[in-house]
């Protein structure tokens, strides 16, 4: 072991070296990320993951939250988690609203109107897979069937 002798600046040299390339490698990724219209997330790196911009700043000015997520799942063309969802509107010029909100929104919207599926998580527009069906609770399913019985009736008088 004594008898080793480590050049230490040798290895600083190819250190150095690798770091040059990997910098070099690190701006050639930023380079193509931003002309395929992609940015870095938060940090710049690190872990982080390439997320898709094509939101235009300013593109959710006016809207609600359930219409600047649904707009931002047909420009997306994919499921988005609420996090991405809340990421997009907010570069789309809406403010920065907390998970809950986001997420309790949405939610009302899938049970309400059903175009936006919460599916395992992520959230998608039912267009894209037509076959959903909203599971229901006997609650539910006892006063649709109350609305049909009614609305028969009124037909019927």
């Amino acid at each position: 072991m004594g008898s080793d002798i480590v050049n230490w600046e040798a290895a600083l040299a190819q250190l150095d070296a690798q770091i040059v390339k990997l910098q070099a490698a690190r701006e050639g990724i930023l380079l193509m990320a931003s002309q395929g219209g992609f940015q870095i997330g938060p940090g710049g790196g690190g872990g982080s993951s390439a997320t898709p911009t094509s939101v235009e700043p300013g593109a959710f000015h006016g809207k609600s939250i359930p219409e600047a997520a649904k707009s931002y799942l047909q420009i997306a063309k994919k499921k988005q988690s609420t996090q991405e969802i809340i990421d997009a509107l907010e570069s789309g010029g809406l403010p920065r609203y907390k998970y809950s909100t986001v997420y309790a929104v949405l939610s009302r919207r899938q049970s309400k109107v059903g175009d936006i599926v919460n599916e395992n998580g992520d959230w998608r527009l039912k267009e894209w897979a037509p076959h959903y069906r909203k599971t229901t609770t006997k609650i539910e399913e006892d006063q649709g069937e109350q609305l049909e019985t009614e609305k028969v009736e009124k037909k019927s008088a």
